[in-house]
């Protein structure tokens, strides 16, 4: 009994003592203090001097250090933990400390899961897909083709991959111990009537990403936006958003954060649009049902965006069913639709085309028909035609899952045809004839050739060849006959002016996605371009029987061709620096060459977000912009005679910086963001004060002036994309400026679209499978113009006794962009009725109202006279009198369609 009672006690002093002992012997190896200075010695050589000054043991198998190179390592009175973590940091092993002991052990192997995620039915690539692993919770997103690659530890692997609006796959694999590709198919879940977001999608939440500024915008939503004659357009979609401003009433101009229509980069399938609009502004060039999705970035832009200042709209045609054959057609008010695409050679060669055209030329015969017939008595007939079409096609081919072999192509083109002929309808009087012709067309073309391989598990790549032209041509012709063959009175002129402007690119591309870690996905590649610019190029040719021979003028306006070299390269990384701290840092180099002159731009990008909690993260992003092309428009809106031009010798690249703030949150399927931002602006460029009474041979360059402009506000946005109910509220408050030597005494002055305050609401609400109700309202404070407030008149001089009139009133003009017009506002409604045939079709029935209370908002004003009750008449027959004011005119009443 005695024993026993000695043992207990033994043992529980030992227990007691033991914990103690670890405990003190772990805090002496907490304060030991390391110094050494070793280059390029084995690593048993550094374990020997730690073990050494440290008094611990090293412990490991024996052939662990054999394959170990040479190492560095230093260290000045610095804690034994610390110089472990640093030295094990980059070598093949891991430790673990056990009192005076520390144990080696070779690191495992991990493994690569590399692939690409589609579409089961049609195998067309899903762009954003998020795959991770459940049990590490290390995850990635696809890329713009559909690649993934994470890497993973070595054993029990559960993948799963999701898409919005897909159901959800999940992979198991048993002890997987080596790289692996595949191929994950997700199928579509039309019936889904509420897509609940899971962990598994925290990769596309904007709370978990860097992007600042940025929006996804995918099919569905656009074609449920309510727009004018039921035309679903990613502009109007856009036009929505806070921080884009609409610029004109209907038209397709795009605003961003105080920024010009021209500081907008458009892209197809990675080439750049310049002329993005149909029937002067009314629609967008973009053809809804021949896009697949679209990203959109008004800051914190990626290293691989470059050439614009405000925003960059990245429009992702589709790729074209691999395995069936679908199509569409629709008949709208003014245009129709038809789309069509699927498999050449099953799961290989696809195609996809998609043809848009209006049909306003057709609906104005009838009425040009009607006016010609009542004017044919007083010797007039009318003619004119306007149409407009969008073709885009795709070719895409697949050598086998690693080599695609893709074609795009997109050809826009509007015609504007008139004129008139005046004739003598009396018989008896001498005949003549004088017949006008006038014609104008713009369009753009754009074909992308191109291939994409997967090197290896960590590495995509791809090649292409570009080529863009937009083009603009307008022509006037007259021709004047009079008088009889037969008689001493015939008289024959002819004159035919025209005019052609344009710009043509043509390059390569190259563009890689590296993923060596799940915590990187770094993106590098470069492009080499040539720019042909046709500045505004006159021609005249005239006839006249009286001179007896032709007179042929060309090139009435200098620089007929300019020729510029554009080359970027660009790297940026989308790092997870730790699960609280994501960084995507980038740089982008750029040069132009033009005319002898040679500009370079440095652009440094970064965008950081903080994680607080799993659905709460604060941003912030900065951003440098070059421009090296501008658009030369002398008009309020777009139009297609208006130039792209490249700098100049004299005219310095534009440039902007842009510093942006935010805060995210989801809660229950709602996106909540603030953003707050400050853009600053350089050697933005405005037409001289006065430019319109310079000789009429003068450069387009004497017509401007550089100078800087800033803008900076705050942005806030609800967003719901899932369940019955879904849409966004967004808000913004903003100012934006501009300051130029030359033009308003050099004093700052509000900018043409600095509209203070802007709100939007757009609601889409599914009542049942068959029938989607659409909403959107509008509301933005008025666009700024300059009018002259201040009018004088009666300056007399004397002559010969009598008061002799110079001038009878002059316009005196203080501030440039004085006046505010009155605020805007809108509400568009919509319904959308679904009808599935038994065929399997889907009929689709779309009734919009554009503009339901029939707001007629500002779409110029022009001065004119009312007449008022005369203040100081001294008569009774002078009770008014006419004083000058200003009105505005609207030109887009309710709309239904």
């Amino acid at each position: 009994m005695r024993h026993y009672i000695f043992f207990i006690i033994t043992g529980t002093i030992l227990l007691s003592v033991f914990p103690n002992a670890v405990q003190a012997q772990e805090n002496r190896l907490s304060v030991v203090a390391i110094t050494l200075n070793m280059r390029e010695v084995p690593l048993l050589k550094v374990l020997a001097e730690i073990e050494k000054q440290a008094d611990v043991r090293f412990t490991y198998e024996s052939s662990l250090l054999s394959n170990i190179p040479p190492v560095s390592f230093s260290a000045q009175s610095e804690s034994l933990d610390s110089c472990l973590k640093r030295l094990f940091a980059g070598l093949p092993l891991l430790y673990q400390q056990n009192g005076r002991y520390i144990i080696l052990k070779r690191k495992p192997r991990q493994v690569t899961i590399s692939g690409f995620v589609r579409d089961k039915a049609s195998s067309e690539s899903l762009i954003g897909a998020s795959v991770y692993e459940i049990s590490s919770r290390r995850g990635t997103a696809a890329n713009n083709y559909g690649f993934f690659s994470v890497r993973l530890n070595p054993g029990d692997i559960t993948l799963q991959a999701s898409y919005v609006g897909y159901s959800s796959q999940e992979l198991y694999f048993n002890q997987l111990d080596r790289d692996t590709t595949l191929i994950i198919e997700l199928e579509s879940n039309v019936a889904l009537q509420e897509i609940v977001i899971f962990a598994s999608e925290r990769e596309r939440q904007q709370v978990m990403t860097s992007k600042m500024g940025a929006l996804e915008i995918n099919q569905k939503t656009i074609q449920t936006a309510p727009t004018m004659f039921g035309e679903a357009d990613i502009i109007k979609t856009l036009q929505l958003t806070p921080g884009v401003s609409v610029g004109t009433e209907g038209f397709t101009g795009m605003y961003v954060r105080g920024g010009e229509v021209d500081e907008n980069l458009f892209l197809i399938d990675g080439n750049p649009v310049y002329q993005i609009s149909h029937i002067g502004g009314l629609f967008s060039a973009f053809n809804a049902e021949a896009i697949r999705g679209m990203e959109f970035f008004k800051g914190g832009f990626p290293a691989r965006y470059g050439g614009r200042l405000s925003s960059v709209v990245d429009v992702h045609t589709k790729e074209g069913n691999m395995r069936e054959f679908h199509g569409s057609a629709s008949i709208g008010l003014i245009s129709g639709n038809v789309s069509l695409e699927g498999p050449i050679v099953k799961d290989r060669t696809s195609f996809m085309i998609a043809i848009r055209r209006t049909w306003l030329d057709a609906l104005t015969i009838p009425a040009i028909a009607v006016v010609n017939h009542y004017t044919k008595k007083d010797g007039d007939k009318a003619r004119g035609r306007y149409a407009f079409h969008d073709l885009n096609l795709k070719l895409d081919h697949r050598f086998n899952d690693r080599s695609k072999l893709f074609f795009s192509l997109y050809n826009g083109k509007d015609v504007l045809k008139g004129g008139n002929k005046s004739f003598e309808p009396d018989k008896t009087a001498t005949p003549f004839t004088d017949d006008i012709h006038a014609s104008l067309d713009w369009g753009n073309l754009l074909a992308t050739a191109g291939w994409t391989y997967v090197f290896n598990n960590k590495l995509f790549g791809k090649l292409s060849g570009v080529f863009t032209q937009y083009r603009s041509s307008i022509k006037q012709k007259q021709e004047y006959v009079y008088g009889e063959k037969g008689s001493e009175e015939y008289e024959e002129s002819y004159n035919e002016t025209s005019n052609v402007t344009g710009i043509t690119d043509f390059g390569i591309r190259a563009s890689f996605d590296y993923l060596p870690s799940p915590s990187h996905h770094i993106r590098f590649g470069g492009d080499a371009m040539m720019h042909r610019f046709k500045p505004e190029y006159g021609q005249t040719k005239s006839f006249d029987s009286h001179e007896n021979d032709t007179t042929e003028i060309g090139a009435i306006f200098a620089n007929e061709l300019l020729w510029g070299r554009e080359f970027s390269v660009f790297a940026e990384d989308d790092w997870d620096i730790s699960p609280s701290l994501r960084v995507n840092a980038g740089l982008r180099v750029s040069l132009f060459n033009i005319d002898k002159t040679i500009y370079s731009s440095l652009e440094p990008r970064m965008s950081v977000r903080w994680l607080l909690k799993d659905n709460l993260s604060l941003k912030a992003s900065y951003a440098r912009m070059n421009q090296y092309v501008h658009l030369v428009s002398e008009n309020f809106i777009n139009l297609p005679t208006d130039s792209w031009m490249p700098i100049t010798a004299r005219l310095k690249p534009m440039e902007s910086d842009q510093l942006s703030l935010g805060a995210y949150y989801t809660l229950k399927g709602y996106e909540f963001s603030l953003e707050g931002y400050y853009k600053k602006m350089n050697n933005v460029l405005e037409y001289r004060d006065g430019y319109s009474f310079l000789p009429t041979f003068s450069s387009w360059e004497d017509k401007l002036t550089a100078g800087e402009g800033r803008s900076y506000g705050g942005e806030i946005m609800i967003r719901k994309q899932t369940g019955k109910t879904t849409g966004w509220i967004g808000y913004t408050l903003s100012w934006a400026d501009r300051k130029f030597d030359e033009i308003n005494e050099g004093k700052r002055f509000p900018s043409k679209y600095d509209n203070r305050h802007k709100l939007n609401l757009v609601v889409s609400h599914k009542l049942s499978d068959k029938v989607e109700l659409t909403g959107s309202w509008t509301f933005a404070s008025g666009n700024r113009v300059t009018l002259p407030l201040e009018s004088y008149e009666g300056s007399y001089d004397i002559h010969a006794g009598k008061r002799v009139a110079q001038y009878e009133s002059l316009d005196y003009v203080k501030d440039r962009n004085n006046y505010q017009l009155p605020a805007y506002h809108r509400l568009d409604l919509g319904i959308n009725i679904y009808r599935p045939k038994k065929s399997g079709n889907m009929g689709i029935w779309n009734v919009s109202i554009y503009n339901v209370y029939s707001r007629m908002n500002p779409f110029m004003i022009r001065r004119t006279t009312k007449e008022i009750k005369n203040p100081s008449a001294t008569s009774p027959y002078v009770e008014t009198i006419s004083v000058p004011c200003f009105k505005t005119t609207g030109i887009m009443p309710i709309i239904p369609s």
